[in-house]
């Protein structure tokens, strides 16, 4: 027993009639015959008496209709009220965030989330790529921001946008002149600052620069970008940045990445159970709203995978 056929057996009563019946439940006359055939043979009775014209319901027919009619509007009844649920941005979620991403990108967001949404409370946590991954496998988190493509069956990637890579040296790093940068140029420099292991923005910088040399009898990795660039600043070499960590206040050399540009995909992330896409939607059209423009477009850009 069907819903689908319960709602046919309510059609024919309402209409006695077999074609008009399927016209108003959008399929065909032997779809509907079909079907009620089934459901008569499966409750071991006959619903409809067909031998008068118009046929009319049994005496359990009736019983039967008035029973289904009921759980038909129970149904109807438990959909509004899933959709409701759904629609219902109310609650608390857990969010986690790769480092190099929160720091710039939740700032921006946060404060004008919380005015559109102050029944939305958002648990938010840096952590690295990896463990994020097993958070949503676990279900410990609710979403997740950090680099894709993650190639992980459970996981559902929504993309929010492509952040391009800097280069940031000391000011004297190249000619005043010089206003963009090559791949194939960074490759030939040295004393690069990196982040430490682990995190999914040191993997791609190195896929980018290929050659890691430090000459300098200082040896510094950090889990701080902020961190980098300071050090690029007061002792030399160099760093890549994603483009949301330039600031006003740096100091160092800036340049930009020729075209295509080296970019890093940034999406919001979750598990494949997770149902309340109006916050997914929520959080994607605020994000991209506080996000540079540019980020939007995805033409003439290179993917830098980190796994």
């Amino acid at each position: 027993m069907t819903i689908q056929q319960l709602e046919y057996v309510i059609a024919l009563d309402t209409y006695r009639h077999f074609v008009t019946a399927a016209e108003k439940c959008f399929v065909t006359q032997p779809t509907i015959t079909i079907q009620v055939k089934k459901l008569e043979d499966e409750i071991g009775f006959l619903i409809f008496d067909k031998s008068k014209s118009p046929f009319k319901p049994s005496d359990l027919g009736e019983v039967f209709i008035l029973k289904a009619k009921v759980i038909l509007h129970e149904v109807k009844e438990l959909k509004n009220m899933v959709n409701v649920e759904l629609d219902n941005l109310e609650g608390e979620y857990r969010m986690a965030v790769i480092p190099t991403i929160s720091s710039y990108l939740i700032p921006l967001i946060s404060g004008s989330f919380s005015k559109k949404y102050p029944n939305t409370i958002l648990k938010i946590q840096e952590m690295e790529s990896d463990q994020i991954i097993m958070a949503l496998q676990k279900k410990e988190i609710d979403l997740g921001i950090l680099v894709t493509p993650l190639n992980e069956p459970f996981i559902r990637e929504i993309k929010l946008y492509n952040e391009p890579f800097i280069f940031y040296g000391q000011e004297d790093s190249f000619e005043k002149e010089k206003n963009s940068i090559s791949a194939a140029e960074i490759e030939k420099l040295d004393n690069i600052w990196l982040l430490e292991n682990g995190h999914c923005f040191r993997k791609q910088v190195l896929n980018i620069c290929g050659n890691t040399d430090n000459n300098k009898n200082i040896q510094f990795q950090s889990g701080s970008i902020e961190a980098l660039k300071r050090m690029v600043d007061n002792y030399g070499g160099y760093t890549l940045v994603p483009e949301m960590a330039i600031n006003n206040t740096d100091k160092g050399r800036i340049l930009h990445f020729n075209e295509p540009k080296p970019i890093r995909e940034v999406s919001l992330v979750t598990h494949h159970t997770f149902s309340k896409d109006v916050l997914i939607d929520a959080l994607r059209l605020e994000i991209l709203d506080k996000t540079p423009k540019e980020f939007e477009k995805n033409e003439r850009f290179i993917k830098i995978n980190w796994r």
